[in-house]
């Protein structure tokens, strides 16, 4: 009798202390797009952990893949540079879209994997904080000039950026 057996749905979500910190991953989506890497990674991570997400793991993985991704995008760009490969403006314009595509694509997976747990959060009663957009758009129009300027880095502005 020492011991209960709880009924727990596979899909739930299993939120913390760090709940009241949950936001819809609309915004964590839109800080990535807007302010950066630096920005929307590091809150999909968090929104994982407020509201005890079931695909934290993967969630997980993917940020790092995102990050490593980007890094390795970024250095294959400064070496396309450096190497005489992209000339005109044009070249290099088309040639950072790609990093630009990577990491709107990783935002997106991430997007998707949080948004049924989410969903299951507020379905259940869990509440999202409301100064989500507030946080968006501070980091994307006030902080991103001081994150991007931080270390005076090609690569480092490529890949936070």
């Amino acid at each position: 009798m020492g011991t209960q057996n709880i009924y727990r749905i596979e899909d739930e979500p299993r939120p913390g202390g760090l709940a009241r910190f949950a936001v819809s991953p609309f915004w964590p989506l839109l800080a990535l797009m807007m302010g950066g890497l630096w920005l929307g990674l590091p809150w999909f991570v968090l929104n994982s952990v407020a509201v005890g997400s079931p695909t934290r793991k993967r969630e997980w993985i993917w940020v790092g893949v995102g990050a490593v991704g980007s890094v390795i995008l970024g250095l294959a760009l400064i070496s396309l540079l450096n190497n005489g490969y992209l000339s005109t403006q044009a070249q290099i314009q088309y040639a950072l879209l790609v990093l630009v595509v990577w990491k709107l694509s990783i935002g997106y997976v991430l997007y998707t994997l949080q948004n049924s747990t989410i969903e299951l959060y507020q379905y259940y009663g869990g509440v999202l904080n409301r100064f989500a957009p507030l946080v968006a758009l501070a980091g994307a129009f006030l902080l991103k000039g001081i994150v991007v300027t931080l270390v005076p880095a090609t690569l480092w502005y490529l890949v936070v950026s």
